[in-house]
């Protein structure tokens, strides 16, 4: 291979590393400023390249945000993918503990999750996911167990309070703990469905000292996860609001 050839190769792979970094440095700071909050400078600064090198890429920061939601959206489907545990509620409790996991370990998936919070951007995380959940809920349809639309609506509450629980400052071992033990309450005697779902030999998660006793909800005296009816909720704290599906449109009000 000639100089010629070998050149442009390379400098299309410094750039590709470019724009990787460009994007994970901006799952930074939506994650932590939100959209509006975010500037095309503090990005190329955090990311330690020039503004030109930015606007290369990115012309303008709706395009940024809208490549952070697609890597995430990438690393979601991914996870979401993996081989389920047989049974009624261990497909679904595990669904759950995995968007926890994505949320609380990649930056891009919580960067995401809050643009979507936001109506930053026209893509929506959350139905990437959603639609995972529905398939995890159909292939419960031919065990015994609980109502296949009920089951789905249960997973639906869990994964959005945990979402909300994490925004609000929340470990993730903490939230998954908590998600473990509601999963125990609804499977009844014996081990839950989550512990049940953990891979062999992989540790139970337990509550840190600051767990609440009430569970995924915050103290009283601290200020709620959850939007008031009105006014709409902070920007710089969003809630998740997610649309119905299918299967709980009859459930849920507009």
């Amino acid at each position: 291979m000639t100089d010629t050839e070998v050149k442009p190769m390379v400098k299309q792979v410094r750039a590709e590393r470019t724009r990787q970094a460009l994007v994970a440095a901006a799952a930074v700071e939506f994650d932590r400023q939100g959209y509006a909050g975010t500037s095309l400078s503090a990005v190329h600064r955090a990311c330690g390249v020039t503004m030109g090198a930015l606007t290369f890429h990115f012309s303008a920061k709706a395009e940024l945000a809208t490549a952070v939601c697609h890597e995430a959206e990438d690393v979601t489907r991914r996870a979401l993918a993996r081989p389920a545990p047989d049974g009624a509620l261990q497909p679904v409790a595990e669904f759950t503990l995995a968007v926890v996991r994505l949320l609380d370990e990649e930056v891009t998936v919580r960067a995401a999750a809050r643009l979507t919070q936001e109506q930053a951007v026209s893509f929506r995380w959350h139905a990437v996911w959603r639609a995972a959940l529905r398939e995890a809920v159909a292939r419960t349809r031919e065990r015994p167990g609980p109502d296949p639309e009920e089951l789905e609506l249960l997973a639906l509450y869990l994964t959005a309070g945990a979402e909300a629980a994490l925004r609000a400052g929340r470990t993730g071992k903490e939230v998954r703990a908590q998600l473990e033990r509601l999963w125990a309450l609804v499977s009844g005697p014996g081990p839950s469905a989550a512990a049940a779902a953990r891979p062999p030999g992989a540790a139970a998660c337990t509550p840190g000292a600051a767990a609440s006793p009430v569970g995924v909800l915050p103290p009283a005296s601290s200020p709620s996860v959850f939007p008031a009816a009105s006014p709409a909720a902070s920007p710089s704290s969003p809630s998740p609001s997610l649309p119905p599906s299918s299967s709980d449109t009859k459930r849920l009000t507009p």
